[in-house]
């Protein structure tokens, strides 16, 4: 689905939030199963965009605290990135969705796109997630916390490679927690870059302890991090206790 559709989807997805506050009136609790779900996961593709959309921008950018705390006015405030990532992702040909089979709903996704060494990348590739392409603000500062704890360490020579497969957002339906989603994307995606596409290294910008907890489990390393409110201590005031910082996780494969 292109973005004429996209922008459909939105004018339904906008009668389950408020007006005035841009987020969801109530987050429903996940789910207490008498009997797992049977869940299936399979390559993203063309088919699945609308629903993809759907997790990112009613989930991850709810949910997310770096995103909760600058309060995006959803859905469409961070719609040319989300629509950017959806089409690269699919271009990559290296991300999952989680299928719930009686129901063949996708469930979960995690996008990830393929990232090159500055030398061998094209032009194109090296712009279009340019900062200043976004046209949101919130989300342009959001980009720059997360370049700024790239400061100084270079993946690709760290990690000896070419090519990194980066894992850029993760997004489980809220019923949906507590099944291991998150653990078992993140291992469906590392196994086929590493088997597939001949990738032997990720890395991902882990923004709260959940996700840093589910990387790590992974056996991904901490290569640097960033304490917001050392980064900006007004806008970032409320980021302290277990989400206070984003963290440069990598690994080879």
């Amino acid at each position: 689905m292109h973005s004429s559709l996209l922008r459909k989807r939105l004018n339904d997805i906008c009668d389950s939030y408020s007006p005035l506050s841009g987020s969801t009136t109530s987050s429903p609790s996940p789910t207490t199963w008498l009997a797992s779900p049977q869940i299936d996961l399979r390559i993203m593709r063309d088919e699945h965009r609308e629903k993809v959309f759907e997790l990112v921008t009613e989930t991850f950018f709810r949910d997310e605290p770096l995103n909760k705390c600058l309060a995006f006015a959803l859905p469409h405030e961070p719609i040319d990135f989300v629509e950017l990532v959806i089409s690269t992702a699919l271009e990559d040909q290296c991300s999952f969705v989680a299928i719930d089979i009686q129901t063949q709903n996708a469930i979960g996704v995690i996008l990830n796109i393929i990232k090159y060494r500055p030398l061998s990348a094209t032009i194109d590739n090296q712009d279009k997630f340019d900062i200043k392409n976004f046209q949101s603000e919130k989300l342009r500062f959001i980009l720059s916390v997360l370049q700024r704890v790239h400061d100084n360490v270079d993946l690709f020579q760290k990690l000896n490679t070419d090519r990194l497969l980066h894992v850029v957002v993760i997004a489980v339906d809220v019923h949906y927690r507590g099944l291991r989603l998150t653990e078992k994307l993140i291992r469906a995606s590392l196994e086929r870059a590493k088997t597939q596409l001949n990738i032997n290294a990720a890395f991902s910008e882990a923004t709260s302890l959940y996700s840093a907890k589910a990387f790590r489990k992974q056996d991904f390393q901490k290569y640097n991090e960033l304490i917001y409110i050392e980064y900006d201590n007004v806008r970032l005031a409320s980021l302290t206790g277990e989400h206070d910082r984003c963290q440069l996780l990598a690994k080879q494969l």
